[in-house]
């Protein structure tokens, strides 16, 4: 691991340096390639402040805390930085565990081979119909799926060829 620390408004200390340098030394665990970690300790009137960016092969994660004391704001963002790097593992952990449990299904016992379909996952917002409208009307997009603040169901608007709308409201079965 790579680390460099940055003092601003503030007296360089090699103990402050050391004791970043520990803290960082115990995410190697979760982390892996080459991994570049920046901290700049400074002060502002009063305030202590610990902002710590980590690149570990092109995933980025950032913190930032302030503190009257200089180990705690230490603390706090080393213990937001372990909080996002949990999280992160077990996603992966997660993500893996799925991917294991499907088993996948052979062209025989399928019949004809079905087309690769790609996955998107997307944000399902809450909107009045006139507010769906609009949106779609300003977008190139040409379908909008939303939960109608009126009704709370999932409604899907797409604009036709011929310019006109469709509003379908699927019910559930």
């Amino acid at each position: 691991m790579q680390i460099s620390v940055t003092f601003r408004h503030i007296e360089p200390s090699e103990a402050l340096k050391n004791y970043v340098t520990d803290r960082l030394q115990k995410f190697n665990r979760y982390l892996d390639g080459p991994v570049d970690a920046h901290v700049v300790l400074g002060l502002e009137k009063f305030r202590h402040l610990a902002d710590v960016t980590i690149d570990s092969n092109g995933r980025i994660i950032k913190g930032r805390e302030e503190n009257a004391d200089m180990y705690a704001a230490i603390d706090l963002v080393m213990d937001k930085i372990d909080m996002q790097l949990k999280k992160f593992r077990d996603k992966l952990r997660d993500k893996g565990d799925r991917s294991r449990a499907a088993t996948p299904v052979s062209a025989a016992e399928e019949g004809p081979a079905l087309p690769q379909v790609r996955r998107k996952r997307v944000e399902v917002p809450a909107l009045l119909l006139a507010d769906a409208l609009e949106l779609l009307q300003g977008s190139s997009n040409e379908l909008l799926v939303f939960t109608n603040v009126a009704t709370g169901s999932l409604t899907i608007l797409y604009r036709r060829q011929d310019g006109s709308y469709v509003l379908v409201e699927p019910e559930l079965g």
